[in-house]
């Protein structure tokens, strides 16, 4: 019954015009990594974690090296990792040195007494925790810094894929997210981000915002993001997916779906990929893509990008 999914981001990508290979051999590769660790016995937890920190490391996505660059051109990072066994849960915001965000969100979680930290206050609980620290370049990459360049000229603040110029066969793509149900039937999501290209300093999204980008109860389901950061906090999006789920009774599929729809209601685009406490998958989106991958009952891995491509 262990069952894992990630995400890679979502958006308007021009799918004829764009060669996804290399981010969905990524996604791939990391997804066979955790459903070994799901096969040695790893908790839900210690499989998200260690999923996002590998997404975190792969500069293909939008989160820790590769992040997109806010409107001064520095990264601001935001993390956010759930446990739906006790709802316990840590979460990060607009930092700048700590290596590893979801590491820090986790450490939030598990070695202090509260639930979010932000910018240099942080920073500081990362070093003083004994966590690895970097200099904000660390994460800086070409590709992201042209990005800028180009959101800087039109005056646009682009999401993940949005926009043929943003969609070069090289550029990276998207926040980052996994969600888990372990052998012992606990649930946990975790999701990592660079934010919006060229946003103003000091926005946060939907990431670390708990209830809305990033949740887990093993009454219902583990839930990440991605999208329109905004629409999703407006509603409430995780928390709504629980609500239907334990409140009215619906199944996973229904829940997520009504939630989209209202996350397009309130003007946002994006998806979720979400597992509920039997194992059952949802991975909807309400933009032209979304990159994905998930082991269900088969087994296997699969990848996708569009909503009908599959393998």
């Amino acid at each position: 019954m262990i069952r894992l999914a990630l995400h890679g981001g979502a958006g308007d990508l021009a799918l004829d015009r764009t060669d996804t290979r290399e981010q969905r051999a990524a996604l791939r590769d990391i997804a066979q990594q955790g459903r070994q660790l799901l096969q040695d016995g790893a908790s839900a937890v210690e499989a998200v974690e260690h999923l996002v920190v590998l997404l975190e490391e792969c500069p293909l996505f939008n989160a820790g090296i590769g992040a997109v660059l806010n409107r001064d051109g520095q990264p601001e990072l935001d993390a956010a990792i759930m446990s739906g066994l006790d709802r316990a849960c840590g979460a990060v915001a607009g930092v700048m040195r700590a290596k590893s965000p979801i590491r820090l969100a986790r450490a939030v979680m598990e070695r202090s007494p509260h639930v979010m930290f932000t910018g240099t206050g942080a920073e500081t609980l990362n070093r003083e925790l004994g966590l690895e620290e970097v200099t904000p370049d660390h994460f800086i990459t070409e590709i992201r810094f042209h990005q800028l360049k180009e959101a800087h000229a039109r005056g646009v603040i682009v999401l993940d894929h949005d926009d043929a110029s943003f969609a070069a066969p090289d550029a990276a793509f998207g926040t980052v997210g996994a969600v888990v149900r372990d052998a012992e039937g606990h649930l946990a999501a975790a999701t990592s981000t660079g934010g919006l290209t060229n946003t103003h300093p000091g926005r946060v999204g939907d990431t670390p915002v708990i209830g809305a980008g990033t949740f887990a109860d093993d009454r219902s389901a583990a839930i990440s993001c991605t999208g329109t950061g905004e629409a999703f906090i407006r509603s409430g999006f995780g928390f709504e997916v629980h609500a239907r789920m334990t409140y009215c009774g619906w199944d996973l599929a229904r829940a997520c779906g009504d939630g989209l729809d209202e996350v397009r209601r309130l003007g946002g685009r994006g998806g979720c990929i979400a597992i509920d406490h039997e194992g059952q998958l949802a991975l909807p989106f309400n933009s032209s893509a979304m990159f994905r991958a998930w082991m269900g009952a088969d087994g296997n891995i699969h990848t996708a990008v569009g909503p009908q491509d599959a393998d």
